[in-house]
């Protein structure tokens, strides 16, 4: 059997627990999000894009989740045309698309007419892939929604009259940055590494969870409906179903992106240029001149090092 296929069969198949089974924690609600569709970062051996969306796809359905979006980068069909099975399997889920820009363009390092070119320039595959189904969903690249009031303020303009919405996050553990290192430890057939991927992903998943409730009672008062970004990549074949049952002991009910903006939450606009990206929790919390609560870093150091 292939190195890939034995790690990831070595993982406990979780069934999907009754709507409202939880921890006993209480009523939480977050609504999970997808970027970089149809492809993104490095593959394991012997893995397709086809293979990740398939997987990501059955562990959401497993687990009952309600529609789910996924927000694309055209561009990508170009150099893998192979990607757009992928946004078909994702639209045949029931899954809906947004727009993620073209290019997966970077707002502080364009002019903003570059920017809103781009924004365009995705436009027909989501008319094509969407029909009649809304689709004016835009999540920044990088959650960069421009490093000067002037472009940041353009830029939030143009969207509005363009009739989007900014899927905003709340939770955001950085998921995309053991994409890489699960490629790489499963060449290598590395499963003590693969071990501490899983862990530290985990981890760190749960340190940032907690820090963004957290931070909504700070800024709210109360806990909040959450949306949580997530990247399509190679090592959700593994980590997604323990991600969705971690969420579950946490006593969090899956609910689309929709019913998360209903939360008077996400009418809080920062008005905050910034050269980095930052969850609306964060950008409320520099706002509002109040400190982040202490937490653990992520693990970059060793991410960067692991199976090299």
């Amino acid at each position: 059997m292939v190195a890939w296929k034995r790690l990831v069969l070595s993982v406990c198949c979780i069934a999907a627990l009754p709507a409202g089974v939880g921890s006993g924690l209480g009523a939480r609600e977050v609504a999970l999000t997808f970027d970089d569709l149809p492809r993104h970062g490095a593959l394991p051996p012997a893995v397709t894009r086809v293979d990740v969306a398939r997987s990501t796809i059955e562990s959401l359905q497993q687990w009952n989740s309600p529609k789910t979006y996924g927000f694309i980068n055209a561009k990508k069909l170009q150099d893998d045309p192979s990607g757009m099975e992928v946004l078909k399997l994702w639209r045949a889920a029931g899954f809906p698309l947004g727009n993620h820009t073209f290019s997966h363009m970077d707002l502080n390092a364009n002019t903003v007419e570059e920017f809103e070119k781009d924004i365009a320039l995705n436009e027909p595959l989501l008319r094509s892939l969407m029909g009649a189904e809304h689709w004016h969903w835009f999540r920044y690249p990088y959650l960069r929604e421009g490093d000067t009031l002037d472009k940041m303020r353009s830029v939030a303009a143009h969207l509005k009259a363009s009739g989007y919405r900014n899927a905003r996050v709340t939770l955001d553990f950085e998921d995309y940055a053991w994409n890489g290192p699960y490629a790489r430890c499963a060449e290598k057939n590395d499963a003590e590494a693969i071990e501490w991927l899983k862990a530290s992903y985990l981890d760190t998943a749960a340190e940032y969870i907690e820090l963004g409730q957290k931070m909504a009672r700070i800024v709210h008062g109360r806990d909040i409906k959450h949306v949580m970004l997530l990247h399509i990549g190679g090592f959700n074949m593994v980590i997604l179903p323990e991600l969705l049952k971690l969420l579950r002991q946490r006593g969090f009910r899956l609910i689309t992106l929709e019913d998360a903006y209903s939360d008077t939450a996400y009418e809080s606009d920062p008005d905050l240029p910034s050269k980095f990206g930052k969850t609306l929790l964060e950008q409320m919390m520099i706002v509002k001149n109040l400190e982040i609560p202490k937490h653990k870093e992520k693990p970059f150091t060793k991410l960067e090092a692991i199976c090299r």
